[in-house]
């Protein structure tokens, strides 16, 4: 059952091996399964082995995201944010107001940043969420970081932020991210490396509002998408009824992160 478009909230670009390599891979993955619009954030803030490994600072990744924006056109921007080494907030806050119609959102990732949302140090910028009316899209994973209980601990703080929690808690059986939305009315989910069967949870807790569809996008090269757990959404697997195949695919993304018709047209 076909979809009339696709969005996937959740890629990337980086130097993992070449900034060019990540961005021509997710150009074609983009292409060769009829994406219409993507969701795309700088991701090179990574730790290896206790040490930073190609630190790019916010500021930069951003601008580095926002010319990919410009260049390919059915691209939005997350801003990746990088609160345990910069402090520069208000450079952030300059970079929406100027590039309104291609910054769709803020993207944080507890573990790479080894630090958790609840930190301190990430204040600054839920408070620019909240100003700008931004979702922000947070890895959550079962380590010390990046648990879901933290995310909850944040969304009750801001209830008029809407939090995206990236994975519906990696490496975990996603009935607990299930629960947490349940009781969080602004905790939506995407659905990177969720395998489909979660579906059916979602849909008796009347949740279908609240996920979307995300691929972490070419973390596996440019046949990510290739990968049976995508395939399966897009042919439907779970058999869902027309309207939540298409709010899973394109309506709760287009109304979370304001994304009009005309950019899935391009």
């Amino acid at each position: 059952m076909p979809t009339k478009y696709i969005i996937d909230t959740h890629t990337h670009i980086g130097y993992w091996p070449t900034l060019s390599q990540t961005e021509n891979n997710l150009v074609l993955s983009q292409k060769n399964h009829n994406i219409n619009f993507s969701l795309v954030s700088f991701d090179d803030s990574e730790y290896r082995d206790e040490t930073e490994y190609k630190l790019t600072k916010q500021v930069e990744g951003t601008k580095k995201a926002l010319s990919f924006a410009k260049k390919y056109k059915n691209f939005g921007v997350l801003i990746w944010i990088r609160p345990h080494k910069e402090n520069n907030w208000q450079d952030i806050e300059k970079l929406i107001i100027d590039n309104k119609d291609l910054i769709y959102g803020l993207k944080f990732h507890p573990a790479c940043s080894k630090l958790k949302i609840t930190n301190k140090k990430v204040t600054p910028y839920l408070k620019l969420a909240q100003k700008y009316d931004l979702p922000i899209l947070v890895h959550t994973a079962m380590d010390q970081y990046s648990s879901i209980v933290y995310l909850e601990e944040v969304a009750k703080l801001y209830p008029k932020i809407k939090f995206i929690a990236a994975h519906m808690e990696l490496y975990s059986t996603n009935q607990f991210t299930v629960k947490t939305m349940i009781k969080n009315p602004n905790i939506y989910c995407d659905t990177a490396w969720v395998k489909p069967r979660i579906l059916k949870y979602l849909v008796k807790h009347n949740l279908m509002d609240r996920i979307m569809f995300g691929s972490d996008s070419p973390i596996d090269g440019q046949n990510t998408l290739d990968n049976i757990i995508y395939q399966k959404y897009f042919t439907n697997f779970a058999k869902l009824n027309n309207d939540d195949f298409a709010k899973i695919m394109y309506k709760n993304a287009m109304s979370v992160y304001k994304i009009k018709e005309e950019n899935l047209q391009k």
